[in-house]
């Protein structure tokens, strides 16, 4: 008792003391009516972010993704206990949409909505922004081919890039992406702007790719939410050779003393662009397209000769559109007349061997003789004379037929043109015997 009053007497009786009692009794007294009369209060809550996991739904069972929204992050209203809202904040509280009605590649402006794992009740008064603009799509791997290009690359005169050479490392790309970005795609480019004049084959490095869309617009690949299988590219640019060459066509068989100038070839074109991969291979000024047995040329001649063909076995390259060559003559000032040749006037060199005896059977042959008038207006049968080469030549009966080729050695400006053969026959050869007489 005694201590009590000692107390009161010391403290109570305190101004300090009291008014700190009455800060208690304050708090004490605002705690309990906030409880009981007040138990709910609103708060907000800032930065809440927007989820676009959508597993699970029916957007996601039919195979589409979320692609693109909108809205990053919201701000909530939210009422609840007072003695539990508080432990809810953005890291406790996750705004999200619903796509459980949505079945195809689309765009749609969906409710936005909030959630907590918390377990904490609470009521959501206000979102904003209150809906989203979300586009689902299709995601897809495609494959594309990159095309290089480097319009600041020049090549010395006398030499040109190898197109079948001109390319990409890699030169193939996978690309995944929503399906409707996919679609844009028109071309992949791998482009350098490095300047630089090249001589000879060059691999240059560090090109960017850049995407095209069929209209030529550049697809911004920072916003476009495509994935691509590399970023880095060198281009290979393969340098060659490449000059116009001229065209001629060359006569075979001829004798010795015929003046080929005689006969003017025209060729439909004169003259043909040829490349080679390999420096140390020379192009030819002249390419010729072909030989032409003087025997077959006469008035109206004309043949077609394949560039492709002629080229064969050689590592020269036609880079030209041209396939192939017509050549005709120009018998403007030529003539033509029949004549008839007898086989005295036909000879057989190369015989295969000595064991046969080779005569020609064929009594004569008619050719024609084409030339200048003037040299037509002399020209006897006399004047002509036939030749059958055997060489390498497969015998195995004992008649058998042999082209001839005729020649006029008195003439330089004529020739015969047929393509008749002679009939040879072979017989055995007469053996030469000795007889030797024998002493007693």
């Amino acid at each position: 008792m005694k201590l009590l009053e000692k107390f009161r007497e010391k403290y109570m009786s305190s101004n300090l003391f009291l008014a700190v009692l009455a800060g208690i009794i304050a708090v004490l007294l605002w705690l309990f009516i906030s409880l009981t009369q007040y138990p709910s209060v609103q708060k907000t809550v800032y930065h809440i972010p927007v989820t676009t996991n959508i597993t699970g739904s029916t957007a996601s069972q039919n195979g589409l993704s979320v692609t693109s929204c909108d809205v990053e992050e919201v701000t909530v209203e939210i009422l609840g206990s007072r003695t539990q809202i508080g432990y809810l904040t953005n890291e406790t509280l996750t705004a999200y949409f619903d796509a459980d009605n949505v079945s195809t590649v689309e765009t749609k402006k969906l409710p936005l909505k909030i959630k907590s794992e918390s377990g904490i009740k609470y009521e959501v008064k206000s979102i904003s922004p209150s809906k989203a603009t979300v586009v689902f799509d299709k995601m897809d791997t495609r494959e594309f081919d990159v095309v290089p290009l480097t319009p600041n690359v020049q090549i010395v005169e006398g030499k040109v890039k190898n197109p079948d050479e001109y390319k990409c490392i890699p030169s193939r790309i996978s690309i995944t992406g929503p399906s409707t970005k996919l679609d844009m795609i028109d071309k992949c480019f791998a482009v350098s702007n490095k300047e630089m004049s090249l001589d000879t084959s060059y691999v240059l490095s560090g090109a960017e790719l850049k995407l095209y869309t069929k209209e030529n617009a550049a697809i911004d690949l920072e916003k476009s939410a495509l994935e691509i299988s590399t970023s880095t590219f060198d281009i290979n640019i393969a340098v060659r050779t490449q000059k116009k060459v001229g065209l001629t066509a060359s006569i075979a068989y001829a004798p010795e003393n015929f003046n080929k100038d005689t006969i003017k070839f025209r060729l439909s074109t004169d003259s043909v662009t040829l490349a080679c991969n390999n420096s140390q291979v020379e192009i030819p000024d002249v390419l010729d397209v072909g030989l032409i047995p003087l025997y077959e040329i006469r008035s109206g001649f004309s043949r077609t000769f394949s560039i492709e063909k002629r080229l064969e076995n050689t590592e020269l390259i036609n880079v030209s559109d041209l396939e192939s060559v017509v050549v005709t003559i120009d018998d403007t000032d030529l003539e033509e007349i029949p004549m008839t040749i007898s086989s005295d006037h036909i000879q057989i060199s190369n015989l295969p061997d000595n064991v046969y005896d080779y005569s020609i059977i064929t009594p004569q042959i008619d050719v024609t003789i084409i030339g200048s008038a003037e040299s037509l207006a002399e020209i006897t049968a006399e004047d002509i004379f036939g030749e059958v080469n055997l060489l390498n030549t497969t015998i195995t009966e004992e008649q058998f037929n042999q082209g001839v080729i005729f020649s006029c050695p008195s003439f330089d400006d004529v020739w015969i043109a047929t393509n008749a053969k002679v009939t040879i026959e072979r017989t055995k050869a007469e053996k030469t015997t000795s007889s030797t007489s024998r002493l007693p």
